[in-house]
């Protein structure tokens, strides 16, 4: 799954980099003159409802800044928007366009959401090592999303909030992500750039569908690291620092390397 991230913990000039065209307005405050960030934030967890980086087919020349948990359109309450938020963190791809809860999203309104890594646990005995994971170049990844517009009925305030889609991890990630109480191993889908514009487009046919669909496959383990880090939930969660990413060594007592 993926239910923690870190974002905007690397200069601005990469995330132009990566996207030259893009308007870097709904982030600019994220940063100082010298494009280094005020507020980068190296660890946060979905349930945590961050707002990230996001870039739709609607407005596809800037980032805008949408919120981590989908709401559907449908829900008719804050209650029921609450108790929706924390179930949609992630969406898995192999059903996503059928499930009530996703599948508008995912026919017209797929976004890429931009992170600079997230972080997984492995299993190890008795222990779960926090791994933290990026792409090889340390350029910002490409999230595959989806999103909707919810309007809070109580007061007319509109929200736009995300889900992350997952697919079937790669073999890097499956050694990592390998909790015995899941089916299988999962991992964010994560987007080449050549194949981002693709995922944006609308489904107007069942050709178009079958194309997006064939865009969902696990990210090439080779343009990817990972290493274990620290504890980052729960009462051992640090202040926001580098540190929080920085390679950790585990002794012998957990099995580890």
């Amino acid at each position: 799954m993926c239910y923690d991230v870190a974002y905007l913990t690397q200069k601005k000039k990469k995330y132009a980099e990566r996207h030259p065209d893009k308007d870097l307005e709904a982030i600019e405050s994220y940063f100082d003159e010298k494009g280094n960030p005020i507020k980068p934030v190296f660890h946060t967890t979905g349930f945590d409802h961050p707002k990230l980086a996001v870039i739709t087919l609607e407005k596809p020349d800037e980032f805008q800044l949408m919120e981590w948990g989908l709401i559907p359109s449908w829900v008719k309450d804050n209650d029921q928007a609450h108790q929706m938020h924390n179930k949609t963190i992630n969406a898995r791809s192999e059903s996503m366009f059928e499930k009530p809860a996703f599948r508008k999203a995912a026919a017209d309104k797929r976004c890429i959401v931009m992170v600079d890594g997230f972080f997984e646990h492995q299993h190890r005995k008795k222990e779960q090592v926090p791994h933290y994971i990026s792409l090889k170049d340390n350029q910002p990844m490409s999230l595959a999303g989806i999103y909707e517009e919810w309007v809070n009925p109580e007061n007319g305030l509109k929200k736009q909030t995300i889900s992350i889609v997952t697919t079937q991890a790669n073999s890097m990630m499956a050694e990592i992500h390998n909790s015995p109480k899941l089916k299988e191993p999962r991992m964010p889908l994560i987007l080449p750039k050549e194949l981002e514009e693709e995922w944006l487009n609308s489904i107007q046919d069942k050709v178009s569908k079958e194309q997006v669909e064939a865009l969902i496959k696990p990210y090439d383990e080779k343009f990817m690291q990972a290493w274990p880090v620290k504890a980052v939930r729960g009462k051992k969660n640090r202040p926001q620092t580098h540190d929080i990413i920085e390679p950790q060594e585990y002794g012998e007592q957990l099995g580890l390397f």
